[in-house]
């Protein structure tokens, strides 16, 4: 395999793992804030709106900050960057 090919695959592999982490982080979320109402015995419909844009942006925040750890921390274990081209070449400077 060369390392376009290397490359498209990680890329494909991490954007299911980022799909994963969002989904895992929401379904989290979501358990914590309905048991954090299940005593309420009237909850309001704004409490409720706000709470999904909550739980929205806390799982957006969250998977940011795990997938970015943990792709970092992939690239530097295995040694990635012999075997795969980077994503964004830098800026050439005149």
């Amino acid at each position: 395999m060369n390392k376009k090919l290397n490359t498209v695959l990680f890329l494909l592999g991490a954007t299911v793992l980022n799909l994963l982490i969002m989904l895992v982080l929401v379904v989290i979320l979501g358990a914590v804030a309905v048991l954090a109402t299940r005593n309420m015995e009237e909850v309001n419909q704004g409490v409720s709106l706000i709470a999904v844009v909550v739980i929205l942006f806390g799982s957006i925040g969250g998977t940011f900050f795990i997938y970015n750890r943990l792709i970092k921390w992939v690239v530097v274990k295995w040694d990635l960057e012999k075997y795969i081209e980077p994503v964004f070449k830098g800026s050439r400077r005149r």
